[in-house]
């Protein structure tokens, strides 16, 4: 299965990587880096995510990586990488 970047995430991955590096980094550049590499592993296991609870809609899922939360849209013949948040953000709160 395809997976798609949407330019909402690639701006988020941008921003938060622009964030973390402001400490580190290398370690910014490593997190990105894993970020792209956990989303590719969706094309061979594309339900090893959970269900994003604030949704509860089956479609839309989560895989956690480090800090951050990656959501992502399963669709019949693709996946829509969504939007990245920070685990301690809520998504109805603030979903820019």
């Amino acid at each position: 299965m395809e997976v798609i970047f949407t330019d909402r995430f690639l701006t988020r991955v941008e921003e938060c990587t622009d964030y973390i590096a402001l400490d580190d980094i290398p370690t910014a550049i490593k997190w990105a880096e894993g970020v792209f590499k956990h989303c590719e592993q969706l094309s061979a296991q594309p339900d090893s995510g959970r269900m994003v609870p604030e949704f509860n809609r089956a479609e839309i899922k989560e895989l956690i990586h480090g800090n951050y939360r990656l959501v992502y849209e399963l669709k019949s013949s693709r996946i829509d990488m969504l939007t990245i948040w920070h685990v301690r953000q809520s998504l109805l709160q603030n979903p820019q």
